[in-house]
């Protein structure tokens, strides 16, 4: 059997003639046997070594998608609507005709129509007979007879006799709901907005008092109240710089001013602009935030520049 050779040898043995059975081991068959062997076993070694590299390479395939799907999902996406940024350019275009539009219908107001009724509304920047309101209107008595009313926060009514601007024809009625530490939030307090006559024309002035918080959803319910007939422009200022603590308060608070008037469609008188054009606007201060006589005198010289121009 296998690499063995049976072999019957006849000889004598001890109870005589005898026979005995030798196996003869054969080289060759042997040798066969060995690399027979020694081949299965490296068969078997490349087998299971192939199938470790192809397992090995299913696990690097599975893992190069899973980065690939994980990468994708983390990748932000390109807008849905490939014209984004020009829907965004329309709108602005927009706008910028609404505030245009806006403001030659402000312009109307001041310097044509017969009977115009101005409502100012604001903070302390413009609530003294000292500001803007009482200089601008006394450019504007020039040409006209002009009538304003001030508002009295002590007895929250109106002061009994306004002042008077002029003897021209035209006659222009400006009623100052401006009050010292307003926000937007303060005239949405009273049932007629301050405004005891219908407004032809609107003018919000505030910027330097209340958070961002608080300015920005007010200003947005006092905007929807005084657009709500939609027939009177509205205009916004952009006021002063301030310095010291006041000056975050303020800038931030201009900027809502400016996006909502962006936002929609209304002009805006920039003093802001004209300070900072100043040589040195902080001499223009008597403290943080109000202008002295000369800071005045810019303020109501951009207000009349802005309804002329």
């Amino acid at each position: 059997m296998g690499g063995e050779e049976t072999l019957l040898v006849a000889g004598p043995g001890r109870h005589g003639p005898d026979s005995r059975i030798v196996t003869v081991r054969n080289p060759n068959v042997t040798k066969t046997l060995q690399w027979t062997a020694l081949i299965l076993v490296l068969a078997v070694t490349s087998a299971l070594v192939t199938l470790l590299f192809l397992q090995q390479r299913q696990y690097r395939t599975e893992a190069a998608v899973a980065r690939t799907a994980e990468s994708a999902e983390s990748t932000p996406q390109p807008s849905s609507s490939p014209n984004a940024s020009a829907d965004a350019a329309a709108k602005a275009e927009e706008s910028a005709k609404a505030a245009a539009a806006a403001k030659i219908a402000a312009m109307a107001v001041v310097n044509g129509l017969q009977s115009p009724v101005i409502s100012v509304l604001g903070d302390s920047t413009s609530d003294s007979s000292s500001e803007w309101v009482y200089r601008w209107a006394e450019e504007l008595g020039q040409n006209a007879t002009v009538v304003v009313h001030t508002w009295n926060p002590q007895t929250n009514d109106w002061f009994p006799q306004p002042r008077q601007f002029g003897q021209g024809e035209r006659t222009i009625t400006i009623w100052n709901g401006s009050e010292s530490g307003a926000t937007p939030q303060t005239p949405l307090a009273q049932e007629d907005l301050r405004q005891p006559q219908p407004a032809h024309l609107t003018i919000l002035n505030y910027g330097h008092n209340g958070s961002a918080d608080e300015v920005e959803s007010a200003l947005t319910e006092l905007l929807e109240a005084v657009e709500a007939g939609e027939e009177a422009p509205v205009v916004l200022t952009a006021q002063n710089p301030a310095t010291g603590e006041k000056a975050k308060t303020s800038e931030a608070n201009r900027a809502l001013m400016e996006a909502a008037a962006k936002k929609h469609g209304l002009p805006v008188i920039d003093v802001h602009a004209a300070f900072d054009d100043a040589e040195s606007w902080e001499a223009l201060l008597v403290d943080q935030i109000h202008p002295n006589e000369q800071g005045q005198q810019l303020w109501a010289e951009t207000v009349s520049a802005f309804f002329t121009r």
